[in-house]
């Protein structure tokens, strides 16, 4: 068998330069509020001060898309050899992982203040206040408040009872103190890939599937990396329950898996689908569909039980059904809706109609939904044959892909999914994904071209060209060669293969063997 530490310390040295890009450009990457972080901020513990420049200095760019670039190629090379080396245990790319992991897992968070949100938010909990009526504006000029972007200030949540009750638990365990407060909510996301790293072995044995290479698809991306655990999100934890559900689905039934999908849509709402697609499947392939139809109304019934008596127990409340849609407020300007958009409007323009933008907009998000919820309903329904992992996960792609915003860390709960169904065109595409969604999406592209306005200096102009090559490089590193994969499945095929193709025979309850 292969060793996997050249793997591991190619990573370590890929996840410290993005670390180090990120801190030395300041603000364009992480937080420069005083005292965010332990440092790289000012008024730090430690007292290292960034630059405080508002445009990343060309060499800290070069420091984090390099970085990520070089992550995503080693972590493709992984994979390759994993592919070509079926059988190497779980235990050793975990430890890969978890080597990749620790510059991100000791970062500031990284490419978003949503954690900072998230701290806010466990402040109010923790004083009784609301979070469906107020945002973290209500706590007035103390550190919850002016750590989070201010376009959030006035929002209330848009979580769920699961994620605000365990972010009030953290707040008062920190004493309301801002750093340690940030801390435990690091490791609540780090947390939620562990969940993930659980599952995956499971729902890869289930599908027949080779689980390190599973793991390291799903659990080990550069996407994973930089933004569950850079950026702290709680996306982590809502697709670590969502997967601990479908795991619990497979090893012990309906009812646990549906439990802990509720659990995950307390997280955030589209991990409900998981709640639908085990009450679809609830019988099995041969099941009718009136029978269908009444298991997955009792699966719902479960589901809003369970969070029923998680919400009077924990005091949030249903708010959040509510205010769920609050994200959809900003704009990230690079999502199919927007281009869409752009498009009709420059149409409408030529033809004579000054309709705005954003009226247009409006439009071209409603009908992203439609198709969304369209697309989303008929894979669920033909979960049966197509695999029902394979249904899920593509749902909650296309739920990411064509809602109103789009950002890199919501691809997370698709490509999460497919990991362990992932063959042929479909695995190519899942790898593709993560790796452009993780060096166009995780920070702003803007930051890249804005050196291009710096001083005019010929040398950020050949830095960003090179930025530009080497993410061009890393983008096209799956398309060179065209490995053999585990379980006989080669890598290339039709669409029609991946989209549709069967899931494995059942083998039965799944049992815990080898390494897990």
């Amino acid at each position: 068998m292969p060793s996997l530490r050249r793997f591991g310390v190619a990573g370590l040295l890929a996840g410290t330069v993005v670390v180090a890009g990120a801190v030395a450009g300041g603000s364009s990457f992480v937080s420069h509020q005083p005292g965010a972080w332990f440092f790289g901020t000012p008024g730090g513990p430690l007292g290292f001060v960034a630059s405080g420049s508002s445009g990343a200095p060309a060499l800290s760019m070069l420091g984090v898309y390099g970085g990520l670039a070089a992550l995503s190629v080693v972590w493709w090379r992984l994979l390759r050899t994993l592919w070509r080396h079926p059988g190497i245990s779980v235990r050793a790319v975990l430890r890969v992982i978890v080597v990749w992991a620790v510059p991100f897992a000791v970062a500031p968070p990284l490419f978003s203040r949503d954690v900072y949100s998230y701290a806010g938010q466990g402040a109010m909990v923790s004083f009784h206040i609301d979070p469906y009526l107020y945002g973290p504006d209500v706590l007035g000029a103390t550190r919850f408040d002016l750590l989070a972007s201010p376009i959030w200030a006035n929002t209330p949540s848009p979580y769920g009872p699961t994620f605000l009750s365990l972010d009030g638990l953290v707040t008062r365990l920190s004493d309301h103190q801002v750093l340690a407060d940030l801390v435990l909510l690091r490791l609540l996301s780090v947390v939620g890939v562990a969940l993930i790293v659980l599952a995956l072995p499971t729902l890869a044995r289930s599908m027949r599937r080779d689980p390190a290479a599973v793991v390291v698809l799903g659990a080990g991306s550069p996407i994973v990396l930089a933004t569950l655990i850079g950026g702290a999100h709680n996306d982590a934890l809502m697709v670590g329950l969502l997967l601990a559900g479908l795991a619990a689905w497979k090893r012990y039934g309906p009812v646990p898996g549906i439990v802990l999908c509720a659990l995950a849509a307390g997280v955030k709402a589209p991990a409900a689908l998981g709640i639908v697609l085990i009450g679809w499947n609830w019988r099995g392939p041969g099941a009718r569909i009136p029978e269908r139809i009444a298991r997955t109304l009792g699966a719902l019934g479960i589901g809003a039980a369970t969070l029923g008596a998680l919400s009077a127990v924990s005091g949030i409340g249903w708010g959040w059904v509510l205010t769920f849609t609050a994200p959809d407020k900003v704009s990230t300007g690079v999502t199919p809706v927007d281009a869409a958009a752009h498009v009709l409007a420059g149409f409408l323009h030529a033809a004579g109609d000054p309709v705005g933008l954003s009226s247009v907009r409006t439009v071209t998000s409603f009908a992203g939904i439609a198709v969304a919820v369209a697309v989303g309903t008929w894979l669920l329904w033909q979960s049966p044959r197509l695999g029902d992992l394979r249904a899920l996960g593509l749902a909650l792609l296309l739920l990411a892909l064509l809602g109103p915003v789009l950002w890199a860390w919501y691809l997370t709960w698709g490509l999460v999914v497919l990991a362990p169904v992932a063959t042929g065109l479909l695995r190519r595409a899942v790898v593709w994904l993560s790796i452009a969604e993780t060096l166009v999406g995780a920070s702003s592209v803007m930051h890249m071209l804005g050196a291009f306005a710096h001083k005019g200096a010929l040398t950020d102009v050949m830095v960003v060209l090179g930025i530009g090559a080497v993410t061009f490089a890393a983008m096209c590193a799956p398309f060179r060669s065209r490995p053999t994969g585990f379980a006989g499945a080669t890598v290339g095929g039709r669409v029609a293969q991946a989209v549709a193709e069967p899931a494995a025979a059942p083998i039965g309850p799944i049992r815990a063997t080898g390494d897990g």
